[in-house]
């Protein structure tokens, strides 16, 4: 039979509106004994039915909702069914894949009704993660729903260790469906990239491989690079550097502390033909903008994208700090009059954090910011309406006078 959890009073209203995820401060009690990715029925203080969700007792989210029909059942038909959706609105309405890009998010956990769940696709090869014991346990009805959908020659699974370590369950990264993959190789708005797939030495280093939420960000900074000299801080695998070189930046300079990440962003660099255009300095990124300050470089465009500096509400008062100061260093080395993109893809980071640490670097390094553009993930990174959370990804385009 299946478990009830029944909600607190004042608990209900996130709910209600569309919030996917019970707080494990909501429950009030739980009817059964239900056990790691079993699938309970979530009730409010009333008995009003709420929804249907899979449990994680270990998690401060110990319920993430399915499903808000009390006649539709977590089953083998609704994975199916919302996968299949998933691929066909991006075919639909994105053009996903395409001539241009053949590499982007699939499955967006909440966002495609699917939590616990992301997915990405590299071509003809598609890249999973399973984030709670619910998704985990149900592998082989999502792997079969997710070939046959997408047609996908090879499926490789990626670990999260930190997800792992709270739902209780281990997985070893590497292929899972189909043949050996060497290289993720994919199309994004014509460049051709190629990274190394989890599991593999110099893979798995970023979520699955790279980061798809910032498309839209690298379009808009080629359409700003023409005739501008542009420094990308925390380049990774090369993709603003590239986007700059390809709008006619008449310098660009790309940093990064991976050896391994700067050997697949120069490989990309040439494979686009654009091998002389950009430079590349192996170093710790505020180290090295503090010394391209002290040799009195200037930027007329200057793009800081780092990896997730807060990972829960603990890191915040951290994390805020460290933005203050990375935004410091890139204040400095902005031109007069040049523009400023900074980004940040902390999930308990709110924009009008992210806002402040800007502005407050930037008047540390004695200038000002004015605001251009707010932009967050692109839309194959879909969020419910009622699911702040979701919006993880901040990006602001700035002009300094």
């Amino acid at each position: 039979m299946t478990a009830v959890v029944h909600l607190r009073a004042g608990h209900v209203q996130p709910v209600w509106v569309g919030h996917p995820w019970i707080f494990a401060q909501a429950v009030a009690r739980i009817d059964g004994a239900p056990q790691a990715g079993d699938e309970v029925t979530v009730l409010d203080p009333r008995g009003n039915f709420l929804g249907r969700g899979l449990y994680s007792p270990g998690s401060a989210i110990p319920v993430r909702l399915f499903t808000r029909q009390a006649d539709v059942p977590i089953d083998d038909a609704l994975f199916r069914t919302r996968i299949e959706q998933a691929a066909a609105w991006r075919r639909q309405l994105l053009g996903l894949p395409g001539a241009e890009t053949t590499g982007f998010r699939l499955i967006h956990a909440e966002g495609d009704g699917l939590p616990g769940l992301v997915v990405d696709c590299y071509d003809d090869v598609l890249a999973v993660q399973f984030l709670t014991a619910g998704t985990k346990r149900r592998q082989a009805t999502l792997l079969d729903a997710l070939v046959a959908a997408t047609g996908a020659k090879s499926v490789i699974e990626v670990s999260s260790a930190r997800h792992q370590k709270i739902e209780g369950f281990e997985v070893n990264e590497g292929v899972v469906r189909g043949p050996a993959v060497g290289r993720l190789a994919f199309l994004e708005r014509g460049f051709r990239w190629e990274v190394a797939p989890p599991g593999h030495p110099g893979g798995g280093g970023q979520k699955t491989g790279y980061y798809f939420d910032q498309r839209e960000t690298r379009a808009m900074v080629e359409g700003l690079s023409g005739g501008r000299r542009v420094l990308d801080v925390y380049t990774y695998t090369g993709g603003f550097a590239l986007a700059a070189a390809r709008g006619g930046a008449s310098d660009v300079v790309g940093v990064d502390s991976s050896a391994l990440a700067l050997e697949s962003a120069a490989h990309a660099a040439a494979q686009s033909g654009l091998a002389e255009r950009v430079r590349w300095i192996r170093g710790d990124a505020r180290k090295a903008m503090a010394q391209l300050n002290d040799d009195g470089a200037r930027f007329d465009l200057v793009v800081v994208d780092p990896p997730k500096l807060a990972v829960g509400a603990r890191d915040v008062e951290e994390a805020r700090g460290h933005y203050r100061k990375l935004n410091a260093h890139a204040a400095r080395l902005v031109a007069p009059g040049g523009l400023l993109v900074t980004c940040s893809c902390s999930q308990a980071i709110t924009g009008s954090d992210f806002l402040r640490a800007v502005a407050t670097g930037a008047r540390d390094a004695a200038r000002e910011v004015m605001v251009l553009r707010l932009m967050g993930q692109p839309p194959d990174h879909p969020v419910p309406a009622a699911f702040p959370e979701g919006r993880y990804l901040k990006v602001i385009l700035a002009r300094l006078p």
